[in-house]
């Protein structure tokens, strides 16, 4: 629903607040769904102009249980839970929810986005190399043997690799 300004959501709150066109006409004429137009003017009514406002928030676990409690003591839908609390998209509320029901209070922490950091690179490994074997920790020590096995296992690949074409070689010049 961000790809609409905000003076064009007020616009059509106003034309329905006047009366004379529902959500599904309203929707026809302007080319939106009628359940986004449904949600505006609830946000309109609740927060007034500023409810339409653009707005991109983290929100914290606090306020998702404060919501998710408010939503369940008073059975109010998506639609009118996340109007009440100035939440753009009721979609969020029924996200809280099933993560809720699922994993409990720990599924509504926020998740870490993007790729994860790639733990060792080329200049680390290096030195780990470098190192002394006796000032090593455990886990790095782990980690060098496990880097000289996979060397190791290229290097015979590739043993075998030179091996195999040579012997072809030597049996098409026959």
């Amino acid at each position: 629903m961000s790809k609409y300004s905000s003076e064009f959501k007020l616009k059509i709150v106003l034309q329905y607040l006047e009366g004379k066109v529902g959500y599904k006409a309203l929707g026809h004429i302007h080319g939106v769904y009628y359940r986004h137009i449904a949600n505006w003017v609830r946000l309109y009514q609740q927060h007034g102009s500023e409810g339409l406002a653009k707005r991109h928030t983290n929100y914290s676990v606090e306020f998702k249980l404060n919501v998710l409690k408010k939503h369940f003591e008073n059975s109010w839908s998506n639609q009118e839970t996340s109007a009440y609390f100035n939440i753009p998209a009721p979609s969020s509320v029924l996200s809280w929810v099933r993560l809720y029901n699922q994993g409990g209070v720990g599924a509504l922490d926020p998740k870490p986005k993007g790729r994860r950091p790639v733990k060792r690179t080329a200049n680390d490994i290096q030195t780990l190399l470098k190192k002394p074997i006796n000032e090593l920790s455990h886990e790095e020590l782990l980690q060098r043997v496990h880097y000289v096995e996979v060397e190791n296992a290229y290097l015979k690949k590739l043993e075998a690799l030179a091996q195999q074409k040579a012997l072809a070689n030597k049996t098409k010049s026959k």
